[in-house]
């Protein structure tokens, strides 16, 4: 049996949850989040998330310097962190790398790590490096979340809200524009995505219900709540945030910009559930509602042209 036969990467996911056991009552989270938490004092807790990036599956030497390669490692570790509603503090750094790289590769590598690290005030710890045929970079992160604050995937309530930060689409139009060799303002958006932990640290204080990061594309993203929520969700297909540069790159593709909103990724904005009462404050910030939990019975639809759609799966590894 191969791992695509189970589901891809969430399948398996799934199937090594099964056989894990807990040796501590100190986890108060663990798989199934962006980020395990554990206990550490009476107000806090310990976040810790992990990420790579792989040479050839999340970015080419064609398309990205050395730099934005290690500034993305941080951000999407950082986004994780945003998440949960919590803050990053510590990292730690670890390399794969071809025999014959070069050392000023490593160098520019780390400038964009120390670029970033210095913005979030993250502290680099330590880290491994081997060799490996492609470059692998690795990044272990740990965070504090007051314990007012942390957000799970799994709080969602029927008649929440849905809402969505920013635009999405943007990134996984950029990879396409950069395959084709096509020029386009989404490009930088591709190589130079952001976390949105500052608006992350706004809304926990409102009071929000579940959150996630759109590392897979919305359609993923809300599945995972509604799968750790127990609920269903219907998503409107007129009100997910397309910024114009997504949609003018798009039509250079012939490709339909909320496909790539739905199923695309690493956009790094935040889809989040919360009750009504809280919208006033909420709308202050840089989000929109993009539909309403319901009862897990109706299933995950997008409405559409009117129609309710089966939402689908956005991208997943080995499938």
């Amino acid at each position: 049996m191969k791992i695509k036969d189970i589901g891809g990467e969430f399948g398996l996911i799934v199937r090594i949850k099964s056989k894990i056991k807990l040796y501590s009552k100190d986890v108060v989270a663990g798989i199934g989040n962006d980020a395990a938490v554990l206990n550490y004092d009476k107000n806090n807790y310990i976040l810790f998330t992990t990420d790579m990036l792989v040479e050839n599956v999340h970015f080419s030497l064609k398309y990205y310097s050395p730099q934005q390669i290690g500034m993305k490692a941080v951000e999407q570790n950082v986004s994780d962190i945003a998440a949960m509603g919590g803050i990053p503090k510590f990292a730690i750094v670890s390399l794969a790398l071809p025999n014959d790289i070069d050392v000023e590769f490593v160098d520019k590598l780390y400038n964009g790590i120390n670029e970033k690290s210095k913005k979030y005030k993250i502290s680099i710890v330590g880290g491994n490096i081997t060799h490996s045929k492609e470059i692998v970079v690795s990044i272990a992160m740990i965070g504090f979340a007051e314990k007012k604050n942390l957000t799970l995937r799994k709080g969602a309530k029927i008649n929440d809200l849905i809402f969505c930060s920013g635009d999405v689409g943007k990134s996984s139009t950029g990879l396409e524009l950069l395959k084709h060799n096509i020029a386009g303002n989404s490009i930088k958006k591709h190589l130079e995505p952001k976390s949105r932990l500052d608006l992350a640290r706004k809304i926990v204080k409102v009071g929000i219900n579940s959150m996630i990061d759109v590392s897979d594309g919305i359609a993923s993203e809300i599945k995972h709540i509604c799968s750790e929520s127990k609920v269903g969700a219907r998503i409107y297909a007129d009100k997910i945030p397309l910024s114009k540069n997504t949609i003018i790159d798009a039509k250079k593709l012939h490709k339909n910009p909320l496909d790539f909103a739905l199923y695309g990724g690493e956009d790094f904005e935040l889809v989040f559930t919360a009750p009504i009462n809280k919208l006033k404050q909420l709308k202050k910030h840089d989000i929109v509602v993009i539909g309403e939990i319901v009862n897990k019975k109706y299933g995950t639809k997008l409405v559409k042209n009117n129609r309710k759609l089966e939402l689908k799966i956005g991208f997943v590894h080995f499938k």
